[in-house]
């Protein structure tokens, strides 16, 4: 038989007199989360075990203050722990479509590259003034005067052979022609076959038998030149290498404790000395280019030194916690920008962008699974960056399968994260038996209760999220009555006497409704 229900059982009063304080003006702020201890459990759990795939999944109501809980979390985690490494893309001088990714001490990327704008900057400087110096003159007219003396004696020689031989060597367009004389003077071939066939004989003779000794000659001349070019091209090295040696030695120094950066130097010093044109002639008018493109192209040789900082925790001050409001393909993975250069799409290594997986790796991840369901393919590239530990940035046409044009493919990254998917125990659910990979990469679950005991204990902790709330909005602080009937309304949203409802984005809704109306 039903039991009729006495006034007094319609709710549970909460008796002012309980409340510790007057009102929450009396009451100091607390940081703590409040009705999760079993969910935060599992999330520390998942989040400081190294090994790969225990990556949590926190299951909750909206309103349970999932985001706000690790988030917090969170950031008192990472506070312990160190900084991430800074990332910088390079040019790749063995091929400069797959540029190299280097890793830095947190705070030095951005130094390394303001030190590689120096060095380029003095370098500029240091070369001109070596090859306009008067040492490099001298140098260099007696390191050639002794070939130049070989090479006229030889054409000297040829010239008196071939006027032995009753010749003259004259230069045409197509190359060097031996024209007999007869009588003191050239004869030219329209004249040379009207001669009588035994002389035409004879001097044809005597003329293939001098283009033989000339092709000797020639091929000896050819030596002699090359020899030059090969003795002023060391002579060039060591005058470049002698004038920006120290400059080098001073940054390989610097950056020693990262084996990357010195092999990078070596091969940026190797390439300005195939390239010294670039630097001696950097400050002429290139022909047939625009006047508002001049400076342009001047600049377009040193854009391979440059250094792309695309990770900087340079102000951080522990491991990262990044929180990803839009995980577009691009936003999460990472890009690569272009540019139009007279009229052309052109792309390279300065212009790659890091993704919130470059920008959370050394720390943690936050996204909302619910906003992967307006971006698959993100969700894709997620797995696939977990599942291989490296960060890889490409074109999203490329991982779908379509034809794009030729671009470049940034180095991968290595990848240390810890990842926080934050939704619906129902999404959960489908994705557990539907994504193999799911279960795979998040073997944590973190669930947050919708509600807990309702003691003398929870109702203070309702009193200090009351407090906590009303400082940082600056609200009017609630007497002890008003915390009393707060209570009171946390069980009522519980449906429940003895429980208390963990939906404070609901309490929080209600206490700045009755700021309004008081």
């Amino acid at each position: 038989m039903v039991q009729p229900l006495d006034i007094t059982q319609y709710r549970n009063a909460y008796e002012p007199e309980k409340v510790q304080c007057a009102s929450t003006e009396e009451m100091q702020p607390m940081e703590e989360i409040i009705g999760q201890e079993r969910a935060l459990r599992a999330l520390r759990f998942g989040l400081e075990i190294r090994e790969s795939g225990f990556n949590v999944y926190t299951a909750g109501a909206q309103g349970t203050g999932r985001m706000t809980a690790v988030r917090s979390f969170l950031d008192e985690l990472a506070k312990a722990k160190p900084r991430a490494s800074d990332w910088v893309y390079v040019h790749n001088f063995g091929d400069q479509y797959e540029p190299n990714a280097i890793a830095l001490p947190a705070g030095k990327g951005v130094l390394f590259r303001e030190d590689m704008e120096r060095f380029v900057e003095e370098t500029r400087r240091a070369l001109p003034r070596a090859f306009e110096s008067e040492e490099y003159a001298k140098r260099r007219d007696e390191t050639l005067k002794s070939l130049q003396e070989r090479r006229t004696d030889l054409i000297a020689r040829i010239n008196q052979r071939a006027q032995e031989q009753g010749f003259v060597i004259q230069m045409s367009p197509i190359g060097l022609l031996t024209i007999p004389v007869i009588n003191g003077r050239p004869v030219p071939d329209e004249e040379f076959i009207n001669l009588p066939e035994g002389v035409r004989t004879e001097v044809q003779r005597r003329r293939d038998a001098l283009n033989t000794e000339l092709r000797s000659t020639l091929r000896q001349v050819q030596e002699i030149e090359r020899q030059g070019a090969e003795v002023i091209k060391n002579l060039n090295h060591d005058i470049a290498l002698y004038a920006i040696g120290n400059l080098v030695t001073d940054l390989k120094e610097k950056y020693a404790d990262v084996p990357e950066i010195p092999e990078y130097i070596d091969a940026v010093q190797n390439d300005i000395l195939e390239n010294l044109q670039a630097f001696l002639g950097a400050d002429e008018q290139q022909p047939g280019v625009p006047p508002q493109f001049q400076a342009f192209i001047r600049e377009l040789p040193f854009r391979k030194y440059d250094v792309n900082v695309i990770v900087d925790n340079a102000n951080a001050k522990g491991a990262p916690v990044i929180v990803e409001q839009n995980p577009t393909f691009q936003n999460l993975l990472g890009k690569i920008e272009r540019e139009v250069q007279f009229g052309i799409f052109t792309t390279d290594f300065t212009m790659i962008r890091s993704g919130s997986l470059h920008k959370a790796n050394g720390g943690y991840l936050v996204l909302n699974m619910e906003d992967f369901l307006r971006n698959p393919f993100s969700w894709d590239g997620l797995k696939t960056a977990l599942k291989t530990g490296k960060a890889v940035i490409e074109e999203p046409g490329e991982r779908m399968g379509f034809i794009t044009a030729k671009t470049i493919k940034p180095e991968a990254i290595p990848l240390d994260i810890k990842v926080a998917l934050i939704g619906t125990p129902m999404l959960y659910q489908i994705l557990y038996r539907m994504d193999p990979d799911f279960k795979e990469l998040f073997k944590v679950k973190a669930d947050f209760d919708i509600v807990m005991e309702r003691n003398d204990e929870n109702a203070g902790k309702y009193a200090d999220f009351m407090c906590n709330l009303v400082r940082e909005e600056n609200l009017l602080h609630l007497g002890r009555d008003a915390i009393a009937r707060v209570i009171e309304y946390g069980s009522r949203l519980a449906e429940d006497q003895q429980k208390l409802s963990t939906q404070f984005a609901v309490i929080a809704d209600l206490i700045r409704e009755a700021n309004f109306y008081a």
